[in-house]
């Protein structure tokens, strides 16, 4: 039987049809391009060649001219209607692709497991929520002692009618002290109207006691807070540190009451000069003396200097702890950003603590104007660095109690 051989415009395969298929259309069983079959190529004209060329020539058919598109196609032809089909096909095929490129991916969540001991830290949030009301009375109380601090500082040294002023309320039905005896000064007043001028020594006095009366609920609620904290669990320490915390508090509570209270409100004479007004050596009062006149007042300048610095450090040790136990809180939640905040914070408060102490040690070494200068300077540091103390140690207290709420609370939670 007389057969036709096509070979695809596409991939060149070859395609044997009868001579009934001439004139029509196929499609190419590997790459389904369409072509179409013409009868110019049966092989029986083939192999009649081989046999007698001559006759060959004769039995040809004549070979019309393809039309152009046949000529552009190499010799295949192309239904329009198809091509364009194809191509609406291909475009569609396209926008689809694009409108699935703009959809939004689902955002990817992470599940966490629930934190263990979650009642535990459940009570640690409450203390720290304690813990922080302390610690934004402590940022008031400081505000009000700076504040009659830098009235002082327009103040000019007028040692004689400071001295005559407190005299005049020195009670008593005689004008002159007897013989061997002295007027009984009011040191406290005294001091205060030097660092706060005469004419505010009223308002510096009024901002000193009511320091100290907020101090004790500031005191208050941080024994509260750590008691809270108390059933922290124990991993890195964390209930050491609230021990010593509250041991410290406790300390700092009966100093406060005897050294700074007693004296400012006039239960007892005896005044801890650099304890109570540690700002009186940067006065212009302290300068050009032989001896500062911190250590003109004291009755035992060695002493009562050794002890200020003891009662500085133990009132410095119970925030320094607060620090340190939110910092073994990121550790033992295995939370970096709050362990570097606690790590840093407890590097800040002992850097506060040690300026203060520079500055007492040398307030004892002279009384020259240079030194009061340098004097105020550091002073002016140490407020400074205390101030932003408080805050961050305030705003790491939330963030410290976010964080714990979202591990007991987690959003997505890993199921067992």
């Amino acid at each position: 039987m007389d057969t036709i051989v096509v070979r695809c415009k596409m991939c060149k395969h070859a395609m044997k049809f009868s001579l009934e298929k001439a004139g029509k259309r196929a499609k190419c069983p590997k790459c389904d391009a369409i072509n179409l079959i013409k009868a110019e190529e049966p092989d029986t004209n083939i192999a009649a060649a081989a046999d007698n060329p001559a006759a060959a020539v004769t039995a040809a058919p004549a070979v019309t001219a393809a039309p152009p598109e046949e000529e552009e196609n190499y010799g295949v032809y192309t239904d329009p209607e198809l091509e364009e089909r194809r191509k609406a096909m291909q475009a569609e095929e396209e926008t689809r692709g694009k409108k699935k490129d703009r959809k939004k991916l689902p955002k990817v969540t992470r599940k966490t497991r629930a934190i263990p001991d979650a009642k535990s830290w459940q009570k640690v949030r409450v203390g720290l929520l304690i813990v922080s009301v302390g610690v934004w009375i402590w940022f008031f109380t400081h505000l009000l002692q700076g504040s009659f601090v830098l009235i002082g500082t327009v103040e000019l040294p007028e040692y004689a009618k400071l001295v005559a002023l407190n005299l005049q309320n020195r009670g008593g039905d005689d004008p002159l002290p007897r013989g061997g005896e002295f007027w009984d000064i009011p040191l406290i007043e005294v001091y205060l109207g030097m660092i706060a001028g005469s004419d505010f020594q009223g308002y510096a006095r009024f901002c000193i006691v009511t320091a100290s009366i907020f101090y004790f609920f500031q005191a208050i609620a941080w024994a509260i807070g750590h008691v809270v904290c108390l059933p922290v669990p124990r991993r890195f320490g964390t209930f050491t540190q609230l021990i010593i915390s509250l041991s410290a508090g406790l300390l700092n509570f009966f100093f406060q009451f005897f050294f700074k209270f007693l004296p400012v409100v006039g239960a007892i004479g005896y005044v801890l000069t650099p304890y109570v007004t540690p700002e009186l050596p940067m006065t212009e009062y302290n300068m050009e003396r032989r001896v500062p006149i911190q250590i003109m007042w004291s009755g035992a300048p060695f002493w009562e200097n050794f002890l200020n610095l003891l009662l500085l450090f133990t009132l410095y040790l119970q925030p320094t702890m607060g620090c340190v136990f939110i910092w073994s809180i990121g550790t033992s939640i295995k939370d970096e950003g709050l362990e570097s905040g606690g790590k840093g914070l407890t590097q800040m408060s002992l850097g506060a603590l040690f300026i203060l102490v520079a500055y007492h040690l040398l307030s004892i070494c002279g009384a020259s104007p240079v030194l009061v200068i340098v004097l105020r300077v550091l002073y002016c540091l140490w407020f400074f660095f205390l101030l932003l103390f408080i805050l961050r140690y305030a705003m790491l207290i939330m963030k410290c109690r976010a964080i714990l709420y979202d591990r007991i609370n987690p959003k997505n939670e890993l199921e067992e």
